[in-house]
């Protein structure tokens, strides 16, 4: 099946594939697709698969899906009671011929593609459009149009044609030992990509028989980034090593395939960094330097460009476009707490306890990484607050010089007390926690650009900035007493207290230095993005004035919402969320990231309603104006709950999931030997090293998708050893053998062997 996005590039057509219905319909339902006339609309091409440039024309490389016009009008029901005969997989009204449609269907293998369309024409009983019978046909995508899609038609694959012999270099009657070497990535002979990967991670060393599995299996999950997520191509890339069956290549290759998809390993980056640096040394090769550096900018957008479009509403779109797409998922995890802030007055029902939106977030990064591009932005949304501190600041200096000049009177004036919420964490625990206390039952915030701040200046008392952490998270109340008169004694009922950190991987880990207390879990920590060899952009991303103002216009709404709100199913999707967490946890022994998931979903289901409420604000103002929306908020005191009710639909669920996932996959990439330690568990060191330092969590990353259908107990322990490491046990291995069987992922057999029941 598949499914590609045409684009112009340097005057000519070139693809990259659509994975996903969101991204799909992100496409074709823009709005820009909507105003677009038919030479502007989206175009898509669904019979054939890029040449290795990407480029469209001239392509022979068949997909197993068939476009097809269909130029005399139709009636929708009675194409859609044909789908099961036709494999329909996409159904479609025409652009500009009322009636007429455009569909997709899977491809009968044993056909060349001018029989297929033929046969679809004798199914559907329209005439065989002979001038539209081209694979690289592409078809005008227009918004609305849409009646039928089934996801099926996102899986890439590739299909040889009867009628139409294969290049020798693409499609060879048998994979070759290596791939031919005109198949290239950006210029880039594959062969010597995997060449470089065995020569810069096993010292030159390639697979053998008692590893082949394995290695095999990891090279498709590193090289399937960089050949589409082909089966085709990385069966003609990836060689058959040390006389390895090519059916038992597939399967690690499947395996492989099956997971979920992410950005390039850092591995893989590695290998292309340095075949660049040696091209550029030697000078003796064509160095595909731009065409390279372009692909890694694009895989950085991988975030980016899976949030669904409706999403990027007014606030947020400006905020991502400040700091630059590449920083979407930093730039999320920073502004929702201080939208959470900002909407202090709204409780959300997570699993049945109603709490305030609590955040605390860390963006971690190397030195240069962008996350001072953050800064304007988190300050955009607390504009107000920090103008009232401000004044706050001033009336306080005003204070103590009238303070200082009384120093010896008999009157001495009183001491102010200025409910401040735009808090510096430069400042000791007493100083804070009377600042907390000042608030009068709204949200502090605090912000800074440097975590060493809080590492330096809370250094002997880390404890105590840990527990106010976790109270404020969970809302729970917050005490500090003394004898002294003078000292400071506090009693908050509600501690709520949203924090923004930025800094350092080091300098996390200074911050955080305890992983059994349960202050990491309440902690969302985003990756800023690897730009070590990114070029200097021409305009780098900043914040205007008009994007300011844009953002200041929502943050101005959100304290006018207040009460609690239950979102069924945003509760529905959380829940979901957990149980394949769960059981993907089960699959692969792993009680680290079990444990992950229970905050992890809190925090992401807290996050996803900060955007939903940004989005009621972006429609009021849309349909009322700035003012017109303030006092619709302000006369109708329940309308935002109607309306955020509303907005649970499949683009905020996908936009939890995506948010759940990021956030578990960097909680578990900083933090998941420390906690492993801190348990005294074993450790899962070398597992990460070999997946190239990311952290997947499809079933391509489980023990269980590694082991045959049936199984033993040898085999069990051989793979758990080769995804853990030595120190697994065979006693650990027995109680994941019992968790399986209970769970019904396994069958024991007669023989004492087992049989996996879900594949």
């Amino acid at each position: 099946m598949s499914v590609h996005y045409v684009y112009i590039e340097n005057g000519a057509k070139k693809m990259r594939p659509v994975h996903t219905r969101q991204e799909y319909m992100a496409l074709r339902e823009s709005e820009e697709n909507r105003r677009a006339q038919k030479r502007r609309m989206v175009q898509m091409n669904y019979s054939c698969l890029p040449n290795e440039d990407g480029s469209l024309r001239g392509s022979r490389r068949m997909s197993t899906t068939v476009g097809m016009d269909i130029d005399v009008p139709v009636d929708s029901a009675s194409v859609i009671a044909l789908k099961e005969e036709l494999g329909l997989l996409m159904f479609e009204h025409s652009a500009s011929k009322p009636g007429c449609a455009h569909i997709v269907f899977r491809r009968r293998r044993e056909l060349s593609q001018e029989e297929n369309l033929k046969w679809a024409s004798a199914v559907l009983g329209v005439p065989y459009d002979q001038g539209a019978k081209d694979i690289t046909r592409v078809f005008y995508t227009p918004a609305g149009r849409l009646v039928f899609l089934d996801d099926e038609i996102f899986t890439i694959e590739e299909a040889a044609d009867a009628a139409m012999p294969p290049r020798q270099d693409l499609a060879p009657s048998a994979p070759p030992a290596k791939s031919a070497p005109s198949e290239t990535y950006l210029g880039i002979p594959y062969a010597e990509i995997v060449q470089k990967y065995w020569a810069m991670f096993y010292g030159g060393q390639e697979p053998v028989k008692s590893n082949r599995d394995t290695l095999t299996y990891e090279l498709a999950n590193v090289m399937k980034h960089i050949c589409g997520f082909d089966r085709g191509m990385l069966a003609r890339v990836i060689p058959c090593y040390d006389g390895f069956p090519e059916a038992e290549k597939m399967k690690c290759i499947d395996s492989a395939l099956a997971g979920k998809r992410t950005q390039m390993p850092r591995r893989l980056r590695e290998v292309l960094h340095e075949i660049q640096r040696s091209r550029l040394i030697s000078g003796g090769h064509d160095a595909p330097l731009g065409e390279l550096d372009g692909a890694l900018v694009q895989d950085e957008l991988f975030y980016y460009n899976r949030i669904p479009r409706t999403v990027m509403v007014q606030g947020l779109k400006e905020s991502v476009e400040a700091a630059g797409r590449a920083l979407c998922m930093p730039v999320i995890a920073a502004v929702c707490p201080a939208i959470g802030a900002r909407a202090t007055g709204v409780r959300l029902v997570v699993h049945g306890k109603a709490n305030t939106l609590n955040l605390i977030s860390y963006i971690a990064g190397d030195f240069a990484s962008g996350k001072g591009q953050i800064d304007d932005v988190v300050k955009a949304w607390m504009s107000e607050d920090i103008a009232m501190a401000e004044m706050y600041n001033r009336q306080w200096a005003e204070y103590a010089e009238k303070k200082k000049q009384s120093k010896n009177k008999k009157e001495q004036p009183v001491e102010p007390r200025f409910p401040k919420v735009w808090l510096t964490l430069n400042n000791t625990t007493a100083n804070l926690a009377e600042e907390l206390a000042n608030v009068q039952g709204r949200h502090a915030f605090s912000f800074t650009p440097e975590a060493d701040v809080v590492s330096t200046k809370w250094k002997s008392s880390i404890s105590d900035f840990s527990t106010m952490i976790r109270q404020s998270y969970d809302g729970s109340s917050y005490d500090r007493e003394a004898r002294s008169v003078d000292a400071v004694n506090v009693h908050i009922p509600r501690l709520l207290w949203n924090v923004v950190m930025c800094g350092t991987p080091d300098a996390l880990y200074r911050v955080v230095d305890n992983y059994t207390d349960g202050f990491q879990s309440r902690i969302a920590v985003a990756r800023t993005p690897d730009n070590t060899f990114a070029p200097l952009e021409d305009n780098p991303a900043h914040l205007t004035e008009r994007q300011r103002e844009r953002i200041v216009q929502v943050s101005h709404l959100l304290p006018l919402m207040n009460g609690s709100i239950e979102l069924p199913r945003l509760e529905a999707r959380g829940r979901e969320w957990l149980e394949e967490v769960r059981l993907e946890t089960i699959k692969n022994d792993d009680k680290v990231m079990a444990r992950q998931r229970m905050r992890i979903c809190v925090t992401a289901q807290r996050m996803t309603c900060c955007l939903m409420l940004t989005a009621v604000c972006a429609r009021l103002m849309k349909e009322h104006g700035a003012a017109g929306a303030e006092a619709r908020l302000k006369n109708d005191p329940l309308l935002w709950q109607r309306m955020t009710e509303k907005m649970q639909t499949q683009a905020f669920m996908d936009m939890f999931g995506l948010i759940a996932d990021s956030l578990i996959d960097n909680a578990l990439y900083f933090f998941r030997d420390r906690i492993e330690d801190a348990f005294s568990a074993r450790t899962y060191g070398s597992h990460r090293a070999r997946l190239g330092g990311r952290l997947r969590k499809g079933s391509n990353d489980s023990i269980y998708a590694r082991l045959p259908d049936e199984f033993g107990m040898g085999e069990a322990m051989a793979q758990s050893v080769s995804v853990k490491g030595n120190g697994v046990t065979h006693n650990a291995v027995r109680q994941m053998l019992k968790n399986w069987t209970k769970q019904g992922l396994v069958g024991e057999k007669a023989d004492g062997r087992y049989e996996k029941i879900k594949k």
